[in-house]
């Protein structure tokens, strides 16, 4: 019987139960399929004891010799459920893959029931998989233990539904034995426990439905079954699950692995751990059998992380592997230690590593560290280095050296973290806080300690890193480091880090007694980044500071921060402890923590206090708040006092909120509110007073309440303080505010001296010109000699919001006119506009100069006056997009001269021969003057002021542009200049 690739396995299946005699086993059908090949199937039928509790058959192929089978699983397992693909790999679905035996199990409850089946595939592999063969450890280990198997089989396994270990317990039983060894098995059984456990345990799961790999481990003394689920929805299931062996095995979605400890010793090697995994790499899937182990021998120990075997399932050639080491040897006088982790990615393999040394020599100590990494990566090599030498050297008894760092990256760019994250970061972190040496005791900090490399300094081509760092004491109470990077590639960016620490009082070197009265942490970053056009220098306290007690921890940080280019070209911000309470901070700003404490004084009172100050492009921030909390069983009570400041400057004006609050409660008595608000206001003082005694309110004012909003400053306050002042002249006079500038951004060859010009004249090259225009007050239109010009998509919505001028009222212009002086003492014409283009340049202005006004009318002292409404604390810091200038460059012109258009048809004609197209001339032949250099000198004078030479060289140097009365002057003098006279014709 033969089937083709639709489900009709599992119709001859049917078919072979529907013929099983209800009292004995029987042999059932031979089945065919053909999928590319013919696979022939032996079928056994197994009733059970009760015939009303089931029917099983199974079909096997009993291949034990010969080539193996070369099958697509997709194909193979449509002839039994076109459903169960879905549950398969995307790397498997079209993969061919060899299987040694066969073998599918088939079984029904009763016979109007759905069947269940599993599907056992067992793989052919290519070579025995043994501990001697694994890298590095694999010669160190005894013959007894390194012969023998990891794995002697593993097996694909595809199942219709989870089947528990009692379920599985009865289909091993159908399996068919061999007819010359009754007690063994045609084919090998799935794995479970050998011994039957409780009712509950047998129920626990064993297979999972879907696709599955199982294998058993073969060392001696720890045998364990293997089991992974590898179908996309099972591996998501849960996290914990009884594994066939009856342990508990932990299953991690990364790589889709099974751990399990093993903790065995055989010799000097000892084996922590084994894994059981599977990875789809660049579509070509493998299963890995991974250990972690040890070697110890006479004081070294040797480490290896994720140390094992892989095999491609395309060929199922086991690759011996290895993903990181660690060494570690100590003795009284020298401590060496060393770790390095090997990456698989799927474009590269990657090797990163670290190592430290310790030795006394001549009564000191010496250490070196190291950190590193190498790859290989789109043909290039890609690679950093990190050192750290620890020694003493005194510079002074206030200031000793203890420590130099130096590192540099190639075809790697170096991610410099945020301030708070400053201890973390590898090039800190290995200065201040050195690697520890015991790798074997730490294999897991070790590995990720090496995996988060990648994250600092990635790859990254074309791109490098320099770093250099000096470790110090300043009267031997501060410890301090400073390191500073430079980068370059994706961004030229600098940084300059520092920690600093400080312990009072210092504990001696050897004391037990670490208690002091202050712990303090400063983290310090400056920086400078080319593409982000920032400026910034930041400083933080370490989560670590305390003051008095270890329970008064203390907080703190501040921040200066310029763009001076990019989108945010202009702002600005210092701070120190942060933002105003409803400030929403804009994303590129630093984010600060408040100057702070916290304090548990003891289990009854807590203290908490904190401030902050800011100044930004529109308003200065500050503020503070102070609490404290007490409770004793149901006595309680609170104290919150805060106050918060808002500042706009230009025109001057300030707002203060002052706010006390005293809180008590006994038991159900409470709670009992005191409480005052106290919000002021200026530069004319003025204010309001609120009282809360329990549930009354009294509001006091004082001051003139109409004066609140601020007036509009003067163009002259205006101009005197926001735009560049004035220039001065020779007679001591000054001009108005010299709000413009030209530069020649592009083509200059050379600057030609103020002795030479009245004035800074540039000799450019036309080609390569390019002016560059600029105003300090933005523009709402542009002129060329009185002529429009286009200004883009710059914005115009614009005022003079400290003046009070609205962005109707404003009206301003920039005006450009370019002038040329055709000759030398002669006026000078404009250039027409069509010979520039003039490309709009724009950039964002503070709101606080030139935003639109806000203005109030409003009665002050019972007069009439304009008053200027205060900025939100949220309101928008910048108008964006407005005109600042242009670049101006020449404009290419056209080439006049272009070639007709030729028909095609005369393109298309034969070669005609043209008779005679040459006439050949006699030519008179060269004759100079004379052999000798007086006459050759005598006849230079004369040609060279005849009229005829004079006529023609004039012409020739008008044609070019120059003016010969005043550019050019020969006379019959320049015929004494040569040394031999050159032949002239006679």
């Amino acid at each position: 019987m033969t089937t083709n690739t639709e489900p009709k396995l599992k119709e001859e299946l049917e078919k072979g139960l529907s013929k099983t005699s209800n009292d004995a086993p029987a042999k059932g059908p031979k089945i065919t399929i053909s999928i590319g090949k013919d696979i022939e199937f032996i079928s056994e039928t197994k009733p059970d004891k009760k015939p009303s509790e089931g029917q099983t058959i199974v079909a096997y192929t009993a291949k034990e010799k010969g080539d193996p089978f070369s099958i697509t699983l997709n194909d193979l397992m449509a002839t039994l459920d076109t459903s169960i693909a879905d549950l398969l790999p995307s790397g498997l679905k079209d993969k061919s893959i060899k299987f040694k035996n066969l073998m599918v199990i088939y079984r029904k409850e009763q016979k109007t029931s759905k069947g269940e089946w599993l599907f056992v595939l067992d793989l052919d592999i290519a070579t025995k998989i043994q501990l001697k063969s694994l890298p590095v450890v694999g010669g160190l280990i005894s013959d007894e233990v390194g012969k023998e198997e990891l794995v002697p089989s593993l097996r694909l396994v595809v199942a219709s539904k989870a089947f528990s270990i009692k379920e599985i317990r009865v289909l091993n039983d159908k399996i068919p034995n061999k007819p010359d060894k009754k007690e063994e098995k045609l084919i090998p059984p799935m794995p479970v426990p050998k011994e039957k456990g409780t009712d509950e345990s047998e129920a626990k799961l064993s297979v999972r439905k879907g696709f599955s790999f199982s294998g058993q481990l073969g060392l001696p003394d720890a045998a364990k079954i293997l089991s992974l689920s590898i179908s996309p929805e099972q591996a998501e299931e849960e996290k914990e699950v009884l594994a066939p062996g009856g342990e508990k095995e932990t299953v991690t979605n990364s790589n889709l692995a099974v751990w399990f400890d093993i903790d065995k010793t055989f010799g000097p090697f000892s084996l922590k751990q084994i894994g059981f995994q599977y990875e789809e790499k660049a579509n070509n899937p493998e299963i890995g059998i991974v250990i972690d182990a040890a070697l110890k021998i006479a004081g070294l120990t040797l480490a290896c992380d994720d140390l094992g075997v892989g095999i491609a399932l395309e060929n199922l050639n086991p690759s011996f592997k290895i993903s990181g080491i660690g060494i570690e040897y100590k003795n009284s006088i020298i401590e060496i230690s060393g770790a390095l982790l090997r990456k698989q990615d799927t474009e590269y393999e990657e090797y990163l590593g670290l190592a430290s040394l310790k030795f006394d020599l001549a009564g000191k100590s010496f250490g070196v560290s190291a950190i590193g990494a190498y790859a290989y990566y789109d043909g290039k090599p890609s690679l950093f280095l990190y050192a750290v030498l620890n020694l003493t050297i005194v510079v002074d008894p206030s200031f000793i050296i203890t420590g130099f760092a130096l590192g540099f990256g190639y075809n790697r760019y170096l991610k410099v973290p945020s301030i708070d994250k400053l201890l973390k970061f590898p090039l800190v972190a290995e200065a201040v806080e050195p690697t520890d040496s015991k790798f074997s005791d730490d294999n897991e900090l070790i590995t990720k300690k090496l995996s988060q490399m990648d994250k600092y300094m990635p790859i990254s081509i074309g791109s490098g890193f320099v770093a250099i760092g000096l470790k110090f004491t300043c009267f031997k109470m501060l410890d301090c480091f400073a390191l500073l990077t430079v980068a370059i590639g994706e961004d030229f960016e600098i940084n300059l880090l520092g920690i600093a620490k400080m312990k009072i009082p210092t504990p001696a070197k050897d004391s037990k007694n670490t208690s002091c009265i202050a712990n303090m942490t400063m983290l310090l970053r400056a920086r400078f980044s080319l593409s982000e056009g920032v400026i910034s220098i930041e400083g933080q306290l370490a989560s670590d500071c305390y003051l008095l007690s270890p329970d008064c921890r203390l907080t703190g940080g501040f921040a200066l921060c310029l763009w001076v280019s990019g989108p945010h070209a202009s702002d600005f911000v210092i701070t120190l402890g942060g933002y105003h309470p409803l400030f929403k901070k804009p994303a590129h700003y630093p984010t600060v923590p408040r100057l702070g404490f916290q304090w548990k004084v003891g289990d009854c009172l807590s203290l908490k206090g904190e401030m902050y100050f800011a100044l930004c492009s529109h308003a200065i921030m500050a503020g503070g708040r102070l609490e404290a909390n007490f409770k004793l069983g149901t006595l309680w009570a609170n104290f919150v006092a805060e106050a918060h400041f808002l500042i706009s400057w230009k025109p001057y004006y300030y707002e203060i909120l002052v706010q006390i609050r005293i809180q008590a409660g006994f038991g159900i008595l409470g709670p009992v509110t005191l409480g005052v608000q106290l919000h002021l206001w200026g530069p004319e003082f003025a204010g309001t007073a609120t009282f809360w005694i329990i549930f009354v309110k009294v509001t006091m004012e004082f001051g003139d309440q109409s004066s609140r909003l601020p007036e509009p400053i003067d163009w002259e306050s205006f101009q005197s303080s926001f735009l560049p002042p004035a220039k001065s002249t020779a007679q001591g006079s000054s001009t108005a505010a010299d709000v413009c500038s030209v530069v020649v951004n592009q083509g200059v060859t050379k600057q030609l001296s103020p002795a030479t010009t009245k004035e800074v004249a540039f000799v450019v090259n036309p080609k390569e010109l390019e002016l560059v225009v600029n105003s300090a007050i933005p523009s709402k239109q542009a002129l060329y000699d009185k002529k429009s010009l286009g200004i883009g998509e710059a914005k115009t919505n614009f005022g003079i919001r400290s003046m009070g001028v609205t962005k109707e009222q404003l009206d301003t212009s920039y005006n450009i006119k370019i002038k040329r002086q055709e000759k030398v003492g002669s006026g000078s014409v404009t250039v027409d506009k069509d010979e520039f283009q003039f490309i709009p340049i724009t950039q964002d202005v503070p709101t606080a100069l030139w935003g639109d006004a806000k203005v109030k009318l409003t009665k002050v002292k019972g007069k009439d006056s304009e008053r200027i409404l205060l900025p939100e604390a949220n309101d928008q810091q910048f108008v964006e997009n407005v005109l600042s200038g242009f670049r101006i460059v020449p404009r290419i012109q056209e080439d006049d001269c272009s070639t007709n258009i030729i028909d095609v048809e005369k393109l298309q004609q034969d070669t005609t021969r043209i008779s005679d197209v040459y006439a050949w001339q006699q030519m008179t032949a060269f004759s100079g003057v004379s052999a000798e250099n007086e006459a050759r000198t005598t006849a230079i004078k004369n040609n060279i002021v005849s009229a005829n030479t004079q006529n023609n060289r004039k012409n020739l140097l008008q044609s070019l542009g120059f003016n010969p009365d005043n550019d050019v002057q020969l006379t019959e003098s320049v015929a004494n200049s040569f040394v031999i006279a050159p032949q002239v014709k006679a």
